[in-house]
């Protein structure tokens, strides 16, 4: 016991002290419609048929082989940067697993100045226990909610009428007071169109609708 207590000491006294930072690792690309204009799409019950987003572009660690440490085990998966500084890479830890003796993790962190860079895990006391990994940094696009978000959901056919539903949500969380429910008669027209959005319907029944979006929201 007092052999364990000592190697868990000396690990700690070298495994040094990082503070994770949160400085992002996103570069925004572009903001875009949902869907196309003109293009013919088919949308289900539920489904939202016109939205606003964007696109960003961020660098994920790809760990390619799982890594088994002492204290930790980092699966074989990607992770989501959180920030940089001059000395590490910091990554989410999700996935991460750990054993009796080790501390909880706060971040994955890719060495910088290293000749061969490791890959180490930082706890929520900012000790790094660092491991040789098979890992590649690699370029994801992904779409992301805009923070302030329009959106049309379709709610179903009656006869010759049709249910719109709209929505409006600022970081995620709907606005009550800006929804609506809309009710279209396609026998009067097969466009309908709420807040600057035009669509054009081109089938509808209880299921699903086959449409086109002629203008997005203002």
């Amino acid at each position: 016991m007092r052999y364990l207590l000592l190697a868990m000491i000396v690990l700690f006294l070298f495994s040094g002290c990082v503070t994770v930072k949160y400085n992002g690792g996103t570069t925004f690309v572009k903001y875009i419609d949902y869907p196309p204009l003109d293009k013919i799409v088919t949308a289900y019950m539920g489904d939202h048929l016109v939205e606003k987003g964007s696109i960003y572009e961020t660098e994920v660690l790809k760990v390619k082989t799982p890594v088994n440490g002492f204290l930790y085990q980092i699966p074989a998966k990607e992770f989501m940067p959180y920030g940089s500084d001059s000395n590490y890479k910091y990554f989410d830890s999700s996935g991460v697993s750990r054993s009796a003796l080790a501390d909880k993790q706060e971040a994955l962190a890719l060495e910088l100045k290293k000749e061969n860079p490791r890959l180490c895990v930082i706890d929520i006391f900012s000790s790094t226990s660092c491991y040789d990994a098979d890992y590649e940094l690699v370029k994801r696009i992904y779409e992301n909610e805009a923070s302030f978000q329009q959106t049309l959901i379709y709610s179903g056919r009656i006869g010759n009428k049709i249910n719109i539903s709209y929505r409006e949500f600022n970081n995620n969380i709907a606005r009550p007071a800006f929804n609506n429910d809309i009710e279209y008669d396609l026998s009067v027209s097969n466009q309908i169109g709420y807040k600057g959005a035009l669509i054009e319907v081109i089938d509808a029944d209880n299921n699903n609708i086959t449409y086109r979006v002629i203008r997005n929201f203002r």
